[in-house]
């Protein structure tokens, strides 16, 4: 695909889940406004396409059995995902040159034997949402927000199977003494095994601010020269007067942004926290 061979950096766009909390979308789940409001969700790809953004994510990303299911949707999963591909591909019909990734996350529940998670129950998870991107056009796919490698790995082997998609795998770290999964995993666990199974792009999202973001990306950069994909959040969420805010405002998370594409980084945006000001930010700075 050019976008991948491409030298130049591309940019990603921004939230999707905060940002339709932010203009007042009030509905179960996030993935649901693809059939309650779908014109909210096309608003939103356009505006972040209008700002910059060369690829978009589709609303997907807890359009999975498990999630689904505690919140008694389960029955919509196809519709979900089918209308969140469509709704993107109309967006991209109105801005040409946009690519479209089918945006698939983790369950929300942990493997055995630390959590109640059964290994064949996650495949056949990731199995049945890889069966309905396969009949959609999307033009890849994006692991994102994966705290557990080894759902990560799982989720990865099984749409490699069931796909003919290309898949981008991403990792969320926390903070502390060294950044590492929820689960303990390092970020040389992460990299060792995308180099052993040959992946071109890896990449991280949510978890820290843009300003811990520079820090991840030093340590990934000081032991591979695999192509980036980076999303941090616009700071760490606070709790103030009942709502969540993002501490960073679009001047640092576009300066930390720039200090990470500055690091050879080439598909930089967005995730919790942002709106289409940032990648217009963004975008600004990296154009100049």
């Amino acid at each position: 695909m050019k976008i991948f061979n491409d030298k130049k950096i591309v940019i990603l766009d921004g939230a999707m889940g905060t940002y339709l909390e932010k203009i007042g979308y009030k509905g179960i789940t996030p993935e649901i406004a693809n059939i309650e409001k779908p014109e909210i969700v096309e608003k939103i790809h356009s505006e972040y396409c209008e700002n910059g953004a060369e690829i978009i994510l589709t609303n997907t990303f807890g359009a999975n059995r498990i999630i689904l299911d505690k919140k008694k949707l389960g029955n919509a999963l196809e519709n979900i995902i089918k209308n969140g591909v469509e709704i993107a591909i109309k967006v991209k019909n109105k801005f040409k040159n946009i690519f479209i990734a089918g945006d698939i996350g983790p369950t929300g529940e942990i493997l055995q034997p630390y959590g109640t998670l059964a290994i064949n129950e996650a495949k056949k998870v990731y199995f049945e949402v890889g069966k309905i991107f396969e009949m959609t056009s999307v033009d890849f796919l994006t692991l994102e927000t994966f705290q557990d490698l080894e759902e990560l790995k799982i989720a990865y082997e099984i749409l490699r199977e069931t796909t003919s998609l290309f898949i981008i795998p991403l990792l969320t770290f926390t903070s502390g003494k060294e950044y590492r999964t929820l689960m303990g995993q390092k970020i040389e666990d992460f990299v060792k095994w995308a180099e052993k199974n040959k992946i071109l792009i890896i990449g991280s999202n949510c978890g820290v601010s843009s300003k811990e973001m520079v820090d991840i990306v030093k340590i990934i950069r000081s032991i591979t020269n695999l192509n980036l994909w980076i999303k941090p959040n616009a700071g760490k969420p606070q709790l103030k007067g009942g709502d969540i805010i993002y501490s960073e405002d679009v001047e640092v998370f576009g300066e930390n942004c720039l200090r990470i594409v500055e690091m050879g980084v080439k598909f930089i945006g967005g995730c919790c926290g942002t709106t289409p000001s940032y990648i217009n930010y963004l975008k600004n700075l990296l154009v100049h």
